[in-house]
């Protein structure tokens, strides 16, 4: 199997994999592998993206809600957000004081799932209210089945803040 055929396998493997991830996995030189993904992106096998300062692989076809979708949940604390923007719409503090994240945290995160297009917002007053601007149901499935590991972490997480939400005790 020739590089680029084991770099687009991986990358198929592991869709929004990072590239400095993706070169730590494959243990590929920095160089090498840029040369092997620009032939890849040239030849339409492979797709990236990027935000924040990473840079996100997908493989070709991979659908553009997905992709966005895969961006946000690499990050923990945007896989937070979503989950709790699942319940339905909340404002900053009340983001803030269930993640027990600072407001300028928050403010970064909500931030980039709003460039990814994946919440809104909307001003209620001197509150900024935030909605989930794609299908629970659809984020909830990516969730599962591209961050296995990472959802088993979060349904217990997901249990306790539902109990939270209803008042009840853990």
């Amino acid at each position: 199997m020739s590089t680029r055929e084991k770099i687009l396998e991986y990358i198929t493997k592991n869709p929004g994999i990072t590239f400095r991830k993706l070169a730590q996995e494959l243990n590929m030189g920095i160089g090498n592998l840029q040369y092997h993904l620009q032939h890849l992106e040239k030849e339409g096998k492979v797709i990236s993206k990027r935000l924040g300062g990473k840079k996100y692989f997908f493989p070709a076809g991979f659908e553009e809600e997905y992709r966005r979708l895969m961006i946000a949940i690499s990050n923990e604390s945007q896989r937070k957000i979503l989950l709790l923007l699942a319940e339905g719409d909340k404002n900053q503090g009340e983001i803030a004081e269930k993640l027990n994240l600072t407001p300028s945290t928050i403010a970064y995160h909500t931030k980039r799932l709003e460039t990814l297009g994946i919440i809104t917002r909307a001003k209620d007053g001197k509150n900024t209210i935030y909605s989930l601007n794609c299908d629970v149901d659809v984020l909830l499935r990516i969730i599962k089945e591209y961050k296995p590991k990472t959802w088993d972490k979060l349904a217990d997480k997901l249990i306790d803040l539902t109990l939270t939400f209803r008042g009840e005790e853990k």
